[in-house]
């Protein structure tokens, strides 16, 4: 695979090396894919979940359907964050609930999503797999943008 001369430190005079200036167009587009992947696993998730109880239905009980369709609605708004951070229509940093932002919202619902569906029959840990997309946005919730000046203190 070839790479450009942007990604490729130059030699000025056979001493030093120069930095590649960074892209953010392209630190965006990679941004939205990870949101894309958090979305799609988020989901992935639901459909592995639903296997479970429709692999024996019989054994998740009435309790076990509403606990499914508790956990439906609460994947379904953790993807639904996840697509409009990568639409870049919201981010996690924004505030919803007085002093509390996206990302803290997400941890909550996260930890419900967690804890509904570990209770669910057969009692499987499918919905661990959520903490992968969530800490893929607790990384890029704490990502700081290099400033071209030096100052680092700005955010993605």
């Amino acid at each position: 695979m070839a790479q450009s001369e942007s990604e490729v430190p130059e030699e000025s005079d056979g001493s030093e090396v120069v930095e590649p200036k960074p892209d953010p167009e392209r630190a965006q587009q990679t941004t939205n894919s990870l949101y894309w992947v958090c979305a799609a696993v988020s989901l992935l998730v639901g459909v592995f979940q639903y296997s479970r109880v429709l692999a024996d239905p019989g054994a998740a009980g009435v309790l076990g359907w509403v606990g499914l369709a508790v956990v439906t609605l609460l994947l379904l708004g953790l993807a639904g964050l996840y697509v409009l951070c990568a639409l870049e229509r919201v981010t996690l940093k924004d505030r919803v609930l007085g002093r509390f932002d996206l990302f803290q919202v997400s941890t909550l619902l996260l930890v419900v999503t967690i804890l509904v569906a570990v209770l669910i029959p057969p009692r499987s840990t499918t919905a661990l797999s959520l903490l992968l997309p969530w800490g893929i946005g607790y990384w890029l919730y704490h990502l700081v943008a290099p400033q071209p000046d030096g100052d680092s203190s700005a955010e993605v």
